[in-house]
C-alpha cells in the first residue's frame, strides 16, 4: 500500500507500523503537519535545528545553533503550540487515542488499546481526549457553517425537537436541549443548532442564516402545538423564501424530517448527554461525522486538528 492509499484508509495495524519508534512517530507527525517541519528562531530568524535529545520524552527538540543569536543553544519542545501541547502523554499514545475516537471505540475499549508502553491510561484521560476531538469537530463545523443549505428550486424541511429523557414517561416533563434542524430533500445536506431561546425572532434569524435564499421552506407542524408560534411568525421569511406549512391531517412530519430526527436522537441520546453541558459537543460530532461519512475519519480529524492547532512558524 502506497502512502496516498494509507492516508485514505487507516486501520490499527497500519497505524501501529507508523508509530513503532520515536523516530517514526516524529516523522508521521511531520507528514501530517501536526508538528513544525522548518521553524525559525523568533530572535535571530534563522532556521532551528532538529536535534536528538534522549533526555526528552519525545526524543527530539528544536534548537537554535546560530552563533550570533543571543539565545543560542536554547531548545524548544517539538510540541510547542500543537495538538500535543501541555500533555504528559507520549505522542504515540495521543495519536492512538485520537484514532480510537475516530473509529468510534467505546471508552472501555479505548482504555485498553491506549494502555501501552507499560503504562495504564485512566478513564478520565480517555474522556478528556475524546472531548478534545469533539471540540475540533465543533470548530470544523463552525468553519463550514457559513455555507447555507438549500437554494433556488430546492426544498428544505425545517423543524425543532427536544433532546432529553422523559420524566415519568411524560413528554411534557422532559428535560433536555431544544435543537433547530433542517434537511434539504435533494442534496440531503443538514444543519442542527442547539437553541436556548425559542422566541420566534431568534428562530427566524437562524433560519435566514442557515437556509440559502430562494429555497422552498416546508415548516413542519411541530410548532403548532406551542402558543408562541403561528403562521404569522414566518411572514418575514417570504422575502427570502417560499414558505409552506405541513397539513396536520397528512402527517405531523414528512418522512425526511422524521427519519432525520430519529437518527439524530438515537445517536445522541445513547451517550446520555442531553442533560449535561457537553451536548453541543456531541451534536457537533454527529454533524461532523455525517458531513465526512465518505472520508476516512482518522485522516479527517487529523486534517481538522490543524484548523485549531496549526504549529507556529517561529519559536
Amino acid at each position: 500500500m502506497n502512502d496516498c492509499e494509507e492516508r485514505k484508509h487507516w486501520n490499527m495495524w497500519g497505524l501501529a507500523k507508523r508509530l513503532a519508534t520515536k523516530e517514526s512517530i516524529a516523522e508521521f507527525c511531520k507528514e501530517q503537519g501536526l508538528i513544525a517541519t522548518t521553524p525559525t528562531c523568533k530572535w535571530c530568524h534563522k532556521m532551528l535545528t532538529w536535534t536528538l535529545d534522549p533526555g526528552r520524552r519525545d526524543g527530539f527538540v528544536w534548537r537554535c545553533n546560530n552563533r550570533r543569536c543571543s539565545k543560542r543553544s536554547r531548545s524548544c519542545s517539538v510540541r510547542h503550540c500543537t495538538w500535543f501541547f501541555n500533555s504528559k502523554l507520549t505522542l504515540g499514545k495521543i495519536l492512538v487515542m485520537t484514532y480510537c475516537w475516530a473509529v468510534r471505540m467505546t471508552n472501555k475499549v479505548a482504555l485498553r488499546e491506549c494502555s501501552i508502553d507499560d503504562s495504564t491510561t485512566s478513564d478520565r484521560t480517555v474522556v478528556e481526549w475524546f472531548n478534545y476531538c469533539r471540540e475540533v469537530c465543533l470548530h470544523a463545523v463552525r468553519q463550514c457553517s457559513s455555507k447555507a443549505i438549500g437554494g433556488p428550486e430546492l426544498v428544505v424541511e425545517i423543524g425543532e425537537s427536544k433532546f432529553g429523557k422523559q420524566k415519568f414517561n411524560k413528554s411534557r416533563n422532559m428535560k433536555g436541549k431544544w435543537v433547530l434542524g433542517g434537511i434539504c430533500r435533494k442534496t440531503r445536506d443538514v444543519f442542527f443548532i442547539e437553541i436556548d431561546n425559542r422566541e420566534p425572532a431568534t428562530v427566524i434569524s437562524l433560519i435566514k442564516e442557515y437556509v440559502a435564499p430562494g429555497s422552498t421552506l416546508v415548516i413542519t407542524d411541530c410548532w403548532q402545538s406551542y402558543d408562541c408560534f403561528s403562521a404569522d411568525n414566518f411572514k418575514d421569511l417570504n422575502v427570502y423564501h417560499t414558505v409552506k406549512f405541513m397539513n396536520p391531517p397528512t402527517g405531523a412530519l414528512t418522512r425526511n424530517a422524521e427519519s432525520q430526527w430519529t437518527q439524530t436522537k438515537r445517536k445522541l441520546l445513547g451517550s446520555s448527554t442531553s442533560s449535561c453541558g457537553g451536548f453541543g459537543l456531541y451534536l457537533a460530532e454527529y454533524i461532523w461525522r455525517r458531513k465526512n461519512r465518505d472520508r476516512d475519519p482518522f485522516q479527517q480529524i487529523l486534517d481538522d486538528i490543524l484548523l485549531l492547532y496549526k504549529p507556529p512558524k517561529r519559536f
